[in-house]
């Protein structure tokens, strides 16, 4: 939108809004007309709103130079992206933050008159690789709590177990004896565990910058073999036991032998 204020001055706004994903560069738009005017006396200035009070100066290009160091957060990662004395003043951020989001004005001057364009930057993120972990024991008719979450990224962030098959690797449904919480949905709970519960488990996390997952490996154990193993290793431990045992009697029995047989001539004479 451009209006005349005056004879001699033009004011022209464009507003946009640009949604981005953390890492990935932008450019923001900004035309303008006023370069075909004296270029000596030609202002260029990029400031990002931060409140109805506050503004912080992101580029700027004033008296033939540019300055891009204006902004700390952003130093080395801002640029023109054109010939912004031809009229191309965008702006090009590269590696977006969540900080860069925000209200951006573009304002260009040149022998009175003015032009300028407001544009909305969303930056957002996609879940952070989320931590999987299990609660409970992997026995037969036992109980197990599998879980998982994201530490980061933009909300919502939506969450989805599956199991993975082992022979091409392709997402399957969970087992039938599995009950998803409504309220936490990145938990499963996983009843009356049967040795078809063995498998690899992946819990995806999705928002709408992009998704992560993590994997768990359930392997359930049969409660004779459990039995079974305690018994063995009862077992070697009484044998490792017995074993000592046998070893310090006859070392004791050395000893006494010994000592006897030093003894001996001590009698005698």
């Amino acid at each position: 939108v451009c209006l005349a204020a005056s004879c001699s001055v033009w004011l022209c706004e464009a507003q946009t809004e640009f949604k981005r994903v953390a890492e990935e560069n932008v450019t923001l738009p900004c035309h303008h007309r006023l370069g075909l005017l004296e270029q000596g006396s030609l202002d260029i200035e990029w400031l990002l709103h931060i409140s109805e009070t506050v503004q912080k100066a992101v580029i700027t290009y004033s008296g033939g130079r540019v300055y891009d160091d204006l902004n700390e957060e952003q130093k080395g990662r801002v640029s023109f992206t054109s010939n912004f004395l031809a009229g191309d003043a965008s702006l090009q951020i590269i590696s977006l933050q969540s900080s860069d989001a925000g209200k951006y004005i573009c304002k260009v001057k040149n022998a009175g008159q003015y032009e300028w364009a407001r544009i909305t930057l969303k930056v957002v993120e996609k879940p952070s690789k989320p931590k999987c972990w299990l609660e409970g024991e992997m026995l037969e008719g036992k109980e197990l709590s599998l879980q998982c979450r994201s530490a980061s990224g933009t909300a919502p962030i939506s969450y989805r177990w599956q199991r993975i098959s082992e022979e091409d690797e392709r997402a399957e449904p969970l087992p039938p004896n599995s009950r998803v919480n409504i309220s936490n949905p990145g938990q499963v709970l996983l009843k009356n565990l049967t040795g078809t519960s063995t498998g690899l488990y992946q819990c995806v996390a999705t928002n709408e910058a992009g998704r992560e997952s993590c994997e768990l490996q359930v392997t359930v154990q049969h409660a004779q073999n459990i039995g079974m193993i305690a018994g063995a290793v009862c077992g070697v431990v009484v044998g490792l036991s017995l074993l000592c045992l046998v070893v310090r009697l006859t070392i004791r029995r050395k000893e006494k032998k010994r000592y006897e047989e030093e003894e001996a001539p001590n009698e005698i004479r």
